[in-house]
């Protein structure tokens, strides 16, 4: 083993440290597959960054105890905040020699400026199936630990043309002292070659109504034991598939409570991490129950003793909302719930897939003549511009709402901008003063899957087939026993 295998083998813990956008998880699932096939043992987010992890600490760790970063280029990664600082943390590690820690791997046309630009790729865009790519990556891969792209197999003495199978540069296949067991113990199709075929597809979506955690639940640990239990819940279900996706319809807590909070972000996390899914293949959107009474009442308080009118949506309201959200989405780009658009749209282009996270407690107070689902105009609004650029191309358009739009108190204004919006739109069941629980959406132009009851889980699986008229509910399931509340 020469000295640039050495390099990479001196290091007791990691060769390699994947760098990527969640939103080509799928490509760096693949590659970090193929390299652990390989013999060379890979860090990746996707596997290695379990609930309770810390990610700045987790990123700082797998640059720092890596013998060199990959870097997965898209269009996704060179606008990723946290994608700039791994590579060029791997640079700044060795200014004199890049090569040496900084391998980037292109998996679509993205044009490269500064930097990136200096450093050949291995360019997996070109690739056509999956041996191609998989031979352009280990040989790739291969000549940066060796430091040479020495063939293996003997070159044709010219002018002759080389013999039928006998040219060109062997396959690498890791180095040979640490070829073993795959360590993640699955079968090598079960990470499929991206990009997936998204024309005529099917998605699951596991979409869970409020678990409304209360005080009762605080230090209990009993967000994580729900998550346990539905995990279990689906994998006892024969025949039914893995969620593809994950949509949480509001009232995660009962009071919004911070402590209540810590219990729906451990019950987040848990489901996460035990579903294998990165986290912007989770949606959430708050409902009633997520309000803090006590932060708007504290805000009217202030407000009088300035005399000053409280200005709506009461934005101090979402304060230990905003708090949740920012730790589940800790590792997301571009994933925020800010006080000038107090809503989310989460886009999932490996799945080709948006959801709409509709906020339905902008009117929201501690107050009673304040209880009441609303949308507003200016948020109206902006999903309708939004969502309409996503109208081609495929994309499966999902609403996601704590209430059942036709009990909003703006409806028709809102059936009238965003009805033709969305191919489903999940809610929840439950309206907090009220008694009604629905079981069936009411006759309505909405396309609506809801949850039975509070603290309720459903499997929904959702058939897009462009050529036989769009969007198809298959079927709904109830899955375990009611959790949380």
């Amino acid at each position: 083993m020469d000295r640039s295998v050495d390099r990479y083998r001196s290091n007791p813990l990691l060769d390699f440290f994947i760098s990527y956008s969640p939103m080509d998880e799928a490509w760096a699932v693949w590659i970090a597959w193929e390299l652990e096939v390989a013999g060379y043992r890979v860090m990746l987010q996707a596997w290695d960054f379990v609930a309770g992890s810390n990610f700045i600490e987790f990123m700082d760790r797998g640059v720092s105890q890596s013998g060199a970063v990959i870097a997965v280029l898209s269009e996704n990664y060179l606008r990723s905040r946290y994608g700039r600082m791994e590579w060029q943390a791997a640079l700044r590690s060795s200014p004199d020699a890049p090569e040496q820690r900084l391998i980037t791997v292109r998996i679509e046309e993205c044009r490269l400026v500064g930097l990136l630009a200096t450093i050949t790729f291995v360019d997996l865009a070109s690739a056509t199936d999956r041996a191609q790519a998989r031979r352009l990556l280990l040989d790739r891969i291969g000549h940066a630990v060796h430091g040479r792209a020495k063939p293996e197999v003997e070159p044709a003495f010219p002018p002759h043309r080389p013999a039928a199978g006998a040219a060109g540069t062997a396959r690498v296949e890791g180095p040979a002292d640490t070829r073993r067991r795959h360590p993640r113990g699955l079968a090598a199709d079960q990470v499929p070659f991206p990009p997936a075929d998204l024309e005529s597809r099917r998605c699951t979506v596991l979409h869970v109504a409020g678990p409304g955690y209360e005080k009762a639940h605080v230090g209990t640990g009993a967000g994580a034991r729900d998550a346990d239990d539905l995990v279990r819940a689906l994998a006892d279900g024969a025949g039914q598939p893995r969620p593809d996706i994950v949509a949480i319809s509001g009232s995660l807590t009962n009071t919004g409570s911070i402590r209540e909070f810590d219990e729906a972000r451990a019950f987040v996390t848990g489901l996460r991490a035990g579903l294998g899914l990165p986290a912007h293949r989770i949606a959430v959107v708050p409902g009633p129950r997520d309000v803090t009474w006590a932060a708007s009442q504290a805000y009217f308080d202030n407000c009088e003793a300035d005399q000053v009118e409280p200005e709506p949506p009461y934005w101090p309201k979402w304060r230990h909302y905003r708090r949740f959200f920012s730790d589940v989405y800790s590792s997301v780009e571009g994933a925020d719930f800010v006080a000038g658009q107090p809503w989310s749209l989460f886009s999932i282009p490996d799945l080709r897939i948006v959801v709409a996270g509709l906020n339905s407690t902008i009117a929201e107070s501690h107050r009673a003549s304040d209880h009441y689902g609303w949308l507003g105009v200016h948020q109206t609004r902006w999903f309708a511009e939004e969502m309409s650029e996503f109208g081609a191309d495929n994309w499966l358009r999902i609403g996601l709402i704590s209430q059942p739009p036709q009990q909003l108190r703006d409806e028709a204004r809102v059936r009238r901008m965003l009805a033709d919006s969305f191919s489903v739109v999940l809610h929840g069941s439950e309206d907090r003063f009220g008694d009604e629980q629905l079981t069936r959406p009411r006759p309505t132009v909405w396309k609506a899957a809801a949850a039975a009851s509070p603290g309720r889980a459903q499997l929904v699986s959702v058939r897009i087939s462009p050529d036989e008229g769009g969007v198809e509910i298959e079927d709904s399931t109830m899955l375990g026993a009611p959790f949380g509340q």
